[in-house]
């Protein structure tokens, strides 16, 4: 059998996902949004607040920034990561609801594979959900890195 037509082992898919849900306001405060949702943020940060807290001369915060990471590991689906954030926020509609008056709700999800393939499948009734309770979706992709080859090797 020639060289190039045996057959190589398929090499092993890293891909990852990640879900959070980030709401940001220039004029409601993130502990105003905890208290109103009664979730405690993985992360947040008051409008004004230093960028980078070590630089005291770095930019400052223009709005409010909320978030809160779905708790599921990297390897799990995308799927999972939106049904964790939907079941998360579910009961609290009406809370959302007033705060999309000041504020922007978002369902922030990543994705990324080592090979540059890969993807999901977001059914329908899940999109609903999401919609009915006023988040949108940003979605970021991360291709694959290039990879440098030593040309003297």
């Amino acid at each position: 059998m020639p060289e190039d037509l045996k057959m190589q082992p398929a090499a092993p898919v890293t891909k990852w996902s990640a879900g959070s849900i980030r709401i940001t306001s220039r004029t409601v405060t993130a502990g105003e949004i905890s208290g109103c949702l009664g979730i405690t943020a993985d992360q947040q940060f008051e409008r004004d607040s230093l960028m980078s807290p070590r630089n005291p001369a770095s930019a400052r915060r223009e709005t409010s920034v909320w978030i809160r990471r779905s708790g599921l590991p990297d390897d799990s689906d995308l799927t999972d990561h939106v049904r964790a954030l939907v079941e998360l926020v579910d009961g609290r509609r009406e809370e959302l609801a007033s705060l999309s008056v000041d504020c922007n709700l978002e369902l922030c999800l990543g994705f990324g594979s080592e090979n540059g393939q890969g993807g999901c499948v977001l059914p329908a009734r899940l999109l609903a959900e999401v919609g009915a309770l006023g988040l949108d979706i940003v979605l970021d992709l991360y291709p694959p890195e290039p990879t440098t080859t030593d040309a003297s090797a």
